[in-house]
């Protein structure tokens, strides 16, 4: 009788697998049809769901179309199979759903986002006291997940539970994992709190974490991936990783091995120190070339400061380096004797040598309508005249935009786009007799820069003012005549750019008067 029930258990058992493969089947034949997802009626939708997530390697390919045409439904059955799994997660080695998701397309991932965000953030401090255990999996998995269907809003969210996490229990069992997270969500945060967690090198405590966790983080083949997209932030964010990075895994006690080997947390921390010098080595701009030659008279990296200067060096010498012409380009350079802007100092150039063009135009041209542009009144007016001079400059390096809506709902009075969908550039302009000094100041700062330039590939700028002859002087007491206050504001112009390397300000001046000394200032 005992071996009766036992048997029938285990054909109850295939019963139900053979069942349900048989629906997944009927599903997946289903599926080939076009629209048929959108046919479903919601509890059919949910039936399907269920049925996607018995698929032995993943979800079933069809859960894309369904998710699409049925988000709520898909939320309600996938997301449940992940709250559930997790709710048991420290008792199974393996929990299928969240691999399962991270093989997915991101539309999925950013349906369940939420949801994944929601049990991170419900998770008791202390819900994994073994660091070997499966949690650490688990942890890596929705996180993964996360990285890759996280809005803005639920990235900073998650950076932040990530951060508080790890400050709450540095030591803790999942602590790395946590900081893993962060670092793929914020690099400079995670490299902020990594540096400030580490203070005492000669604390063997401290030491041991910060070997693991250099060897965790930045050793391959699972190192994050350092992503600043600011040149001077990164170079710095790197130099104090990398001080660090020498201070705890000492030159002394690196590890010589004689043929193959198996690497421990010791050579991965090595194998990770080499890996953030060669990331700073390889990033560019001026500011990455200062923190070398400062890593280089640094005492723990003395035996390596000539090879760090020559290498500063070549890295300068490629920065300097323009990328090669394309066919196109030559072309270009050979009808025009001018070819397109590729990068943000080229379309700064070229921004720059056509207002210089302009300001000569309306000063010596036979034909000039100086006189004309003059008698112009409104801004909105003198920025269609202006957008249509540079339009007519243009010849095949930029095109030209006027009242771009940017972030805020601000808008752009011209915007100069390089050809091929490369850097932008932003031109504020104002009527001068119509503003005071301290406007001016505000309008470079706060509005073309703090507003018109937040965006990563708009890192050139240009105040340009004109002067029509009804206001004499600006400033305190009227001291600072329009030559005077062009000069002016262009001080300030560089003082926001050494505040800001990753970008190129100016401030450009039309005399439209007939009396100044010069065709531009």
């Amino acid at each position: 009788r005992k071996y009766f029930w036992f048997s029938l258990v285990i054909v109850c058992r295939f019963y139900i697998i053979f069942i349900q493969h048989l629906g997944l089947m009927g599903v997946s034949a289903e599926s080939a049809a076009e629209g048929w997802a959108a046919a479903l009626s919601p509890d059919e939708a949910r039936t399907a769901a269920a049925y996607a997530t018995i698929e032995l390697s993943g979800l079933a390919p069809f859960i894309a179309d369904l998710a699409e045409a049925h988000p709520e439904e898909v939320e309600k059955v996938v997301g449940g199979e992940v709250s559930a799994a997790l709710r048991v997660g420290g008792d199974c080695d393996y929990l299928h759903v969240l691999p399962s998701l991270g093989q997915e397309t991101d539309s999925l991932k950013r349906l369940l986002a939420p949801r994944l965000l929601d049990e991170l953030k419900s998770r008791p401090r202390d819900f994994a006291d073994d660091a070997k255990g499966p949690w650490r999996r688990h942890l890596d998995h929705v996180l993964r997940v996360l990285v890759e269907g996280c809005g803005e809003a639920e990235r900073t969210a998650a950076a932040r539970e990530c951060a508080a996490r790890y400050e709450a229990d540095p030591a803790g069992a999942l602590a790395i994992m946590w900081l893993k997270g962060l670092f793929r969500f914020d690099a400079a945060r995670g490299a902020e709190v990594l540096v400030d967690g580490l203070e005492d090198p000669g604390d063997p405590d401290v030491r041991t974490r910060a070997l693991e966790t250099f060897a965790a983080l930045f050793c391959d083949p699972d190192a994050v991936a350092f992503e600043v997209a600011d040149p001077a932030r990164r170079a710095e964010l790197l130099g104090r990783l990398v001080r660090h990075a020498y201070a705890f895994v000492r030159r002394e006690d690196d590890q010589t091995h004689v043929g193959a080997y198996s690497p421990d947390t010791r050579d991965k921390a090595q194998h990770a120190r080499e890996r953030l010098r060669n990331l700073l080595l390889h990033t560019p701009g001026p500011a990455a070339r200062r923190v070398v030659l400062e890593l280089a008279d640094d005492d723990d990296l003395a035996h390596m400061a000539d090879w760090l200067r020559h290498c500063n060096r070549q890295q300068a010498a490629a920065d300097a380096d323009f990328a090669p012409y394309g066919p196109e380009d030559v072309r270009a350079l050979e009808e025009r004797l001018e070819a397109p802007p590729k990068d943000r100092d080229g379309l700064f150039d070229v921004m720059m040598d056509r207002l210089e063009d302009l300001a000569h135009d309306l000063r010596h041209d036979d034909f000039s309508d100086r006189r004309t542009v003059r008698g112009i009144a409104r801004e909105a007016e003198m920025q269609r005249t202006l957008a249509h001079r540079l339009q007519g400059a243009a010849r095949g390096a930029y095109a030209v935009t006027r009242e771009e809506e940017v972030a805020d709902g601000n808008r752009t009075d011209i915007r100069l786009l390089a050809a091929g969908s490369g850097p932008k550039a932003v031109l504020e302009i104002k009527i001068t007799d119509k503003w005071t000094l301290t406007q001016l100041e505000r309008a470079l700062r706060d509005q073309l820069v703090g507003k018109y330039m937040r965006h990563s590939d708009g890192k050139a700028g240009c105040l340009l003012l004109t002067w029509h002859g009804g206001k004499k002087s600006w400033g305190l007491g009227g001291r600072l005549t329009f030559e005077q206050l062009v000069e002016h504001l262009r001080e300030k112009a560089k003082v926001v750019e050494v505040e800001d390397p990753g970008i190129r300000l100016t401030v450009f001046g039309l005399d439209l008067t007939g009396n100044g000394r010069g065709d531009r200032i």
